[in-house]
């Protein structure tokens, strides 16, 4: 049993918290909690994150990395960390808070023509050769309706990287190894 007055603070929250709340911690109906819920695309943070996206369908202009993002400069120091504004980090965050992928109806075809992975210019929605981005970009993919099938099936070729590559200099992910299942 949650604390009454930590569940009233709470509940006195965002709506991309606030609907978890009601789900999950105060037992609302789903038609309370679909309420709020549906309210993200419209009421702070979900509403301010959805404000902030480019015309071009990214946001600050790059894909995982902010369009003016030096590479070589202050920014990129040891311990600057990561600036978590760039494509892949709204879009992981939207679907976190739980947006009806509906309010961003044309954004996975807006990333398909315009949006390339900061390394070797790779399409979004084709992966990258890092593991977790791509694991990232499976995600948003499939709840936006995106074609990633390449990333999941791994025939993209960059979809899961080997260290070595392949003979004839490609990434491509091994073939998979069957694993036995337990029998009950």
């Amino acid at each position: 049993m949650v604390d009454p007055a930590l569940l009233d603070w709470l509940l006195d929250s965002d709506p991309a918290l606030r609907w978890q709340v009601e789900r999950d911690l105060a037992g609302a109906p789903q038609e309370a909690w679909g309420a709020t819920r549906a309210r993200i695309a419209r009421e702070g943070f979900g509403a301010r994150l959805l404000a902030l996206q480019d015309p071009d369908g990214q946001w600050a202009g790059g894909p995982f990395f902010p369009s003016d993002f030096d590479f070589h400069g202050p920014e990129a120091a040891e311990g600057a960390g990561q600036p978590w504004t760039a494509t892949t980090w709204t879009l992981n965050t939207l679907r976190d808070w739980g947006l009806d992928a509906a309010a961003l109806a044309g954004t996975a075809d807006l990333l398909a023509a315009n949006s390339r992975w900061d390394y070797d210019d790779l399409p979004y929605w084709g992966g990258e050769v890092d593991c977790c981005i791509n694991a990232y970009t499976l995600a948003n993919g499939s709840w936006l309706g995106a074609d990633v099938s390449g990333i999941a099936d791994g025939s993209s070729t960059t979809a899961w990287p080997t260290a070595a590559g392949t003979a004839n200099g490609s990434r491509t992910r091994p073939a998979p190894r069957s694993i036995p299942r337990s029998t009950p």
